[in-house]
């Protein structure tokens, strides 16, 4: 799946509002850009919370690694 291709229901939409698939495009390039940041914002207030236990994670992540 390419990156164009994860948001068929948006693009639709933005077909039926006449936009060009140039304009399609960028927009969804935003899209993507936004969800990226809500992620990374989403992860850091995780660990802030308490949620997410960011050493757990490193530890877990190096022991793969050693594998």
């Amino acid at each position: 799946m390419t990156d164009n291709d994860k948001y068929p229901e948006l693009r639709e939409y933005l077909r039926g509002e006449n936009y060009s698939d140039i304009q399609i495009d960028h927009i969804i390039s935003e899209v993507q850009e936004y969800e990226a940041e809500t992620r990374v914002d989403s992860i850091m207030d995780s660990i802030d919370s308490g949620h997410l236990d960011i050493q757990a994670l490193i530890d877990d992540a190096l022991k793969k690694m050693a594998d």
